[in-house]
């Protein structure tokens, strides 16, 4: 970790910030293009070469990683934060950023979702900031200034990379740790809550797994047969026994509100959901204002005292 602090984000930064968070939704519609290329490669012949394509644009929709420039990103004010560097088991070099707050009472590790990087979520860290809580923002290998290339497997690895140093290097003790996933966040914060020991979970405006949010998105057509599924959240949310909070935006259009319900009702006690009415899949901070931070607190704060 460098001991230098820097500052992060302008109103510039934020305006950019908020135009990626509106894109963040369309790494979750792979399906768009897979009816159109399964009729072009069953024409063509060759079931193992639509097994590649159909791969490869699954993949290349699910993830969509803004890159660091040459020389690394410039913010510039309000946020004040120290650069985290860890190293994932197998191999990539991870990018952190530590934001402290004096007297807090715990910390979140937050899991961004599919697109951009951590640097486009400062108006939601900017909200975070205002509980009583530090912040642990990573970005997954491949994105940011983070190195490697991006997968299921590897992004469930990058999450416990992250809790190691959070609670090692960085002292913070396990039972002081909530985890915070947004959209494909929320399967990657699931998938770390089952793995690793934490206060609490908190899921924003996530789904139970790819074939459900196909079926969901695209109910007259048939895409979830062509779809691999993967980040099956709805298998692990049963086992997991610590304070759950699900929230979802009521007009969210990337993972709709039922999706989220059904997360939600796979569940395992003690958990809570909170709709929020009329905010969409990026913008629930935004629309949820004060109660939605007296929510977090609220549930945060039972988590973090017991």
């Amino acid at each position: 970790m460098d001991s230098t602090a820097d500052q992060v984000s302008g109103a510039d930064l934020e305006d950019e910030g908020r135009q990626a968070e509106r894109s963040e939704g369309k790494g979750l519609r792979f399906a768009d293009a897979a009816p159109w290329i399964a009729a072009f490669l069953g024409g063509v012949g060759g079931l193992g070469a639509l097994g590649y394509l159909r791969g490869r644009y699954q993949h290349n929709s699910v993830f969509m990683p803004d890159e660091a420039p040459d020389g690394g990103w410039q913010p510039d004010d309000h946020i004040a934060f120290e650069d985290a560097w860890f190293e994932a088991p197998d191999g990539p070099r991870l990018h952190g950023w530590w934001m402290e707050r004096p007297r807090a009472e715990g910390t979140v590790l937050y899991c961004h979702g599919s697109s951009g990087s951590m640097l486009h979520r400062v108006g939601v860290f900017r909200e975070l900031r205002q509980l009583r809580l530090n912040i642990f923002a990573f970005d997954y290998r491949g994105y940011g200034e983070s190195s490697g290339v991006p997968s299921e497997q590897g992004l469930a690895i990058d999450v416990r990379a992250a809790y190691d140093h959070l609670v090692g290097p960085l002292g913070r003790s396990p039972e002081k740790v909530v985890l915070f996933g947004h959209s494909l966040g929320g399967a990657v914060a699931i998938d770390g809550a089952s793995e690793r020991a934490v206060a609490g979970l908190i899921v924003q405006s996530s789904f139970t797994d790819l074939k459900d949010m196909a079926r969901a998105l695209y109910p007259q057509v048939p895409v979830h047969l062509i779809t691999r599924n993967g980040f099956r959240s709805i298998d692990k949310v049963g086992a997991l026994d610590m304070p759950k909070l699900f929230i979802h935006g009521s007009a969210d259009e990337t993972v709709p509100l039922e999706v989220g319900r059904r997360l939600y009702e796979a569940a395992a006690e003690p958990k809570e959901l909170l709709v929020v009415e009329g905010a969409g899949h990026n913008d629930i901070h935004l629309h949820g204002g004060a109660s939605y931070r007296r929510r977090l607190a609220r549930f945060t704060r039972r988590c973090l005292r017991g």
